[in-house]
């Protein structure tokens, strides 16, 4: 008798702990509907910029002293500026290997490095003059620091066209010829490859 009388108490004390965890579960389940959003209270950044089939684009972050304006703005710019400078040397990087295939691998590894590092030069140019087309500042936090944002963009056209011309200058026309260089055809290859980038990493 004994033992189904603590046979019958253990299932009652089971039903009710079963019972507590699901309304714990549907309480759960309720308040999550409430917010559909997974990942909570989400806002667009300040100068908030993308890629398009005819720019670069990025927007640079910097934290600091709200004492030292002209160093987060600085800062700022120079981390924009690294952004965009590894997307347009990564995109550059797959257009000379995919170009030096189309040649033939057997035209010679120092015309290939020549190409790059034509492309590394103008590329580095071009970013390190630009400057920016939006700058906000946040508000300044208790430990006296606040943020500050700057947005850059640049012509894929124009970057293409200085780099096919950059080039031309560097190779000697025995080097042209081994691989039978065309300036507007590299030029309309590397505008092509920079629009496949922008599809590739939307």
């Amino acid at each position: 008798m004994k033992k189904i009388f603590f046979v019958t108490i253990s299932m009652a004390m089971i039903t009710v702990l079963s019972a507590c965890g699901a309304k714990k579960q549907v309480a759960q389940s309720s308040n999550n509907q409430g917010n559909s959003n997974p990942f909570g209270v989400v806002v667009a950044p300040p100068c908030e910029i993308y890629d398009t089939p005819t720019e670069f684009a990025a927007t640079g972050i910097y934290r600091g002293s709200s004492n030292q304006k002209g160093e987060l703005q600085k800062y700022a710019l120079l981390n924009a500026q690294e952004i965009i400078r590894l997307k347009m040397k990564h995109a550059y990087k797959g257009m000379v290997s995919d170009y030096a295939s189309s040649v033939g691998n057997n035209k010679g590894n120092d015309v290939e490095s020549k190409i790059t590092s034509a492309g590394d030069r103008i590329i580095d140019a071009i970013i390190n003059e630009t400057s920016a087309c939006c700058l906000r500042f946040g508000e300044i936090q208790s430990d006296g620091h606040m943020e500050c944002y700057t947005a850059i963009k640049i012509s894929k056209q124009e970057v293409a066209q200085k780099v096919a011309q950059e080039v031309e200058n560097k190779l000697t026309q025995e080097e042209k010829d081994r691989i039978g260089f065309n300036e507007q055809e590299y030029r309309k290859q590397m505008e092509q490859r920079f629009q496949q980038y922008k599809d590739e990493h939307k």
